[in-house]
């Protein structure tokens, strides 16, 4: 069974969330409109897609490092030149954050919990993406 089904609004608490588990179902009732979800979804899938894409960049550099030339050369065009690297990492962020407030800021009309929780938000957009991924939740 998935926390907060219904994306139920729950209030935030007089004192700070201690674990993940007890933040979850806060999260969730912060995201009822569908248009936010999708936003974060979105937005999450697309930082993962960008953040692998820079993951295989690192493959030939560390092929040739290892010294294992014949897969260095097989794997040569998946390089991204050092000084684009950043760009990517950042395209990734601002991508992720960027859907998602758009989201809370002119779709769910609230402040994001990112500001007060950041790793538990940010946990919390994987954890969601993740159950929709797997049928867990409904997206929309």
């Amino acid at each position: 069974m998935v926390a907060n089904p219904t994306y139920e609004r729950i209030s935030l608490p007089p004192t700070p969330y201690k674990s993940f588990r007890a933040f979850y179902p806060f999260y969730l009732g912060e995201h009822r409109n569908r248009i936010n979800r999708m936003l974060h979804l979105v937005g999450t899938s697309g930082s993962i897609v960008i953040f692998g894409r820079v993951v295989a960049a690192a493959v030939p550099y560390l092929c040739k490092l290892l010294e294992y030339p014949h897969l260095a050369s097989r794997t040569r065009g998946w390089a991204i030149q050092e000084k684009d690297i950043w760009k990517y990492v950042v395209l990734a962020i601002v991508e992720g954050y960027g859907l998602a407030w758009m989201g809370h800021f002119f779709a769910e009309r609230n402040r994001p919990a990112t500001f007060t929780y950041p790793l538990y938000s940010l946990r919390g957009d994987f954890t969601m993406l993740w159950e929709v991924l797997t049928f867990q939740r409904k997206a929309w």
